[in-house]
């Protein structure tokens, strides 16, 4: 009880006392940071190499960032009855351009972008150290809960491997945010029968020689790479074409003096199949999953926008092999192709796919979200007593967001004591010595799954021990 204040002339004095617990606020959630490579990274007046940029529409990408990289590894050549054949050689790793325009076309919103340096040169190889870098730039940020590095398939396997470890171990010491990577892109050879033995020889490789075991929950993978209806921008300097005569003519040339040639070069172009790694879309599909329904809800059998059809068609079977791997329980969701309705996303595990508890995308999103949301709501805590009062003003908190959330439908369980609970205090979390120490520790349980089976989750605060 607080002592009635002294006051020391006569007169009316109000006192406004607070009678309900501060509220745990609600962040925002599906919010990324892209981290890859751009045309140009600012101005000299305001470089961004390495500066987080919050852009919301892809205009504003292309402002600050530039456009898609100009591609020019073609083989064009023209028949003698006019009609032009073309042969991808070679495709750019750079994706972020376009990684960027999938997220906003499959229902993403606001998101961050780390620009790690300008485009590479044809040949020359992505740098691990740079994406590493703006990795690291990523771990000062906050307001993000998504990290996604779709150039990251395009590094070598061992480069891969440290990156996506890396990525992984990010997540999880943040404790506030979950990586979607891309599968690395494995090499054809001339033994390989068809594309859907290649694409199982790519998941073997996956799951034994790319990536780790450890921090397993706070990442998920999605495969095969998507077939996209996007254009391709082209360096027309650099492509050559093969004339009937066997003459060989430069894509500028046909279009200062064949037009119809020219058109007919660039219609072949463009309908060669384009592959691009399916991170981008997946995280427009958490934004918008996370925005109409919420974090809750498994970002799965959802259309992407945009895509023509998966790189590869897989038997049923062959799917249940991918999403569920028994052995070593690196669960790779797929991505389907389904009459009329179109491509859709086919899983929400992550990559703990053998966990019990964290083997789901929602419920580790979920409980990251909500202990998010606790941590940047209890900022007065810094300054009370380490006293009953002070767990159980705490406490009635969390218990009035998690009964919000409960009639919601978020939680499983006909009544709150079956859907969550809240513990706080000394002999119930903590010891005599925490008391004293200032600390206070503060355990919560969610039924995700099932009524009354929780996923256990334990917060620590440090706040000025009593006088």
């Amino acid at each position: 009880m607080n002592m009635p204040k002294e006051y020391s002339t006569p007169g009316v004095y109000v006192e406004e006392t607070a009678t309900t617990p501060p509220a745990i606020e609600a962040m925002a959630s599906g919010v990324p940071v892209f981290i890859g490579y751009t045309e140009i990274a600012g101005t000299s007046q305001e470089p961004l190499t390495l500066i987080p940029r919050r852009i919301s529409h892809q205009w504003e990408f292309i402002q600050l960032f530039g456009s898609a990289y100009p591609e020019s590894g073609f083989a064009v050549t023209i028949h003698a009855d006019g009609t032009a054949a073309a042969v991808v050689q070679s495709s750019s790793p750079h994706v972020l351009h376009d990684s960027l325009e999938l997220f906003f076309a499959n229902g993403g919103q606001d998101c961050w972008v780390i620009s790690t340096g300008r485009f590479k040169s044809p040949g020359e190889p992505l740098q691990l150290a740079e994406l590493q870098a703006g990795l690291d730039v990523a771990a000062t940020m906050q307001g993000i809960d998504l990290i996604i590095i779709p150039e990251m398939q395009a590094l070598s396997l061992a480069d891969y491997r440290n990156l996506a470890d890396a990525t992984l171990s990010h997540a999880a010491t943040c404790h506030d945010r979950f990586a979607i990577l891309d599968m690395v892109i494995k090499p054809a050879t001339g033994n390989t029968p068809s594309l859907a033995q290649h694409f199982h020889e790519g998941v073997e490789i996956f799951r034994e020689q790319a990536i780790g075991q450890q921090h397993l929950a706070w990442g998920s993978v999605y495969a095969p790479h998507l077939m996209v209806s996007l254009p391709r921008r082209l360096d027309e300097t650099n492509i050559c074409v093969t004339l009937a005569d066997g003459t060989v003519a430069s894509l500028a040339n046909l279009f200062a003096h064949q037009r119809a040639l020219y058109t007919a070069v660039i219609a072949a172009i463009h309908a060669q199949p384009r592959a691009l790694p399916p991170s981008g879309a997946i995280a427009g599909c958490y934004a918008a999953q996370d925005r109409n329904r919420g974090i809750w809800k498994a970002p799965a059998n959802m259309t992407l926008a945009l895509v023509n059809a998966p790189a590869v068609e897989l038997p049923v079977a062959d799917y249940e092999t991918m999403n569920v791997d028994v052995t070593r329980g690196k669960s790779i969701n797929p991505i389907r192709l389904f009459t009329h309705k179109g491509t859709l996303v086919w899983g929400a595990r992550t990559l703990a796919g053998n966990d019990n508890e964290w083997r789901y995308v929602p419920t580790r999103r979920l409980c990251t979200w909500i202990e998010t949301c606790v941590r940047r709501s209890v900022g007065w805590l810094t300054f009370e007593e380490n006293t009953a009062a002070t767990w159980q003003k705490l406490q009635s908190s969390v218990e009035i967001f998690l009964m919000m959330l409960w009639r919601n439908s978020v939680f499983l369980g006909d009544k709150p004591e079956q859907a969550f609970f809240v513990r706080v205090g000394q002999g119930i979390t903590m010891t005599l010595q925490d008391v004293v120490d200032g600390r206070v520790r503060l355990e919560i349980g969610l039924a995700t799954q099932r009524p009354s089976e929780f996923v256990h989750m334990q917060l620590s605060f440090m706040l000025r021990p009593p006088a």
